[in-house]
């Protein structure tokens, strides 16, 4: 059983990091604040992840010398702190503007669990801080998973509301397998509470939450991998530019490149990581193609030049 529990945790830990890289290729790439906002909440799951492995492997060695009780308050505290640290990075998450202004009901919602999630969180570290015995302790762990359950199942919604035609694929990729990751935890963790309060599950430290975990990790590796794809070099269904095209508006070389990118969907910061070049030269050029062609919009552009 030891065995296996380790070799689940080194499956876990393995996509952890590896979807971590892809969230640091997706910023790059994407300049996106909600990809920014994930790799600090990704950074802190992780570190969730790893406290309860070694909180469980330190216990088996201190459970041949007789002693577990430092262990026990030592990872208590720790644990306490990251959960608050990722409870608080979710809050900077929903506290985007764009789930704030698009969807206010449901990010204020969420906030509102999570930043209760953090009072629950408060709460029990008092009891445990101050050696006080909760004499309710089941009941606790049932609001607990009320309000978690909630905050995920309100996050899930909202960020499957969040995707936008016009999103970038990885974007949407991600706001789509995020969302649905979040609303799978509310089935499994009611799940994982049956079996702890019933039954003698014999796989802890593992949980089955962590399925959802393996889920976001699969999504965001997806995600990076669509964004790294390459893209074809001409452009796409508006068809090819004509050199008489290019002739008739005076456009340089430059200028026709960035309407072949444009054409392939590539945003401002993807050109720019095309061309080697920064965010700001790729305005300017794309403001001088803009008023070339006469035109005030990337979709006009494509018409005008490609009827």
């Amino acid at each position: 059983m030891k065995h296996f529990i380790l070799l689940a945790y080194i499956l876990i830990f393995s996509t952890g990091f590896a979807s971590l890289a892809g969230l640091a290729v997706l910023a790059l790439r994407l300049s996106h604040p909600f990809i920014k906002r994930m790799l600090l909440v990704q950074s802190l799951f992780i570190a969730n992840l790893a406290l309860v492995a070694g909180y469980y492997y330190a216990k088996q060695v201190m459970d041949l010398v007789g002693t577990t009780s430092s262990v026990d308050f030592t990872f208590a505290v720790i644990a306490t702190l990251l959960n608050l640290a990722l409870y608080g990075s979710l809050v900077y998450l929903l506290s985007l503007h764009s789930f704030r202004t698009a969807h206010k009901g449901l990010s204020t919602t969420a906030l509102a669990l999570c930043l209760t999630t953090m009072a629950i969180q408060l709460h029990l570290a008092s009891a445990l801080f101050g050696a006080q015995a909760l004499t309710s302790s089941g009941q606790w762990s049932v609001i607990t998973y009320l309000v978690v359950g909630c905050a995920m199942l309100s996050l899930g919604i909202l960020l499957l509301k969040s995707r936008k035609n016009d999103d970038h694929p990885s974007l949407k990729t991600l706001y789509g397998g995020i969302g649905l990751s979040c609303l799978l935890f509310v089935p499994l963790g009611a799940m994982e509470y049956v079996l702890g309060a019933f039954t003698q599950f014999a796989y802890q430290p593992l949980s089955l939450e962590y399925l959802m975990y393996l889920l976001i990790n699969t999504t965001i590796l997806i995600a990076a991998a669509k964004v790294l794809a390459k893209q074809p070099q001409s452009g796409s269904a508006f068809g090819e530019l004509t050199p008489d095209t290019a002739k008739r508006f005076l456009l340089t070389a430059r200028e026709q490149e960035m309407a072949s990118l444009i054409a392939q969907g590539l945003t401002n910061k993807e050109i720019a990581f095309r061309l080697g070049i920064s965010e700001a030269t790729v305005r300017t050029h794309i403001y001088n193609l803009f008023q070339k062609v006469g035109v005030q919009s990337r979709i006009e552009l494509l018409n005008v030049l490609h009827q």
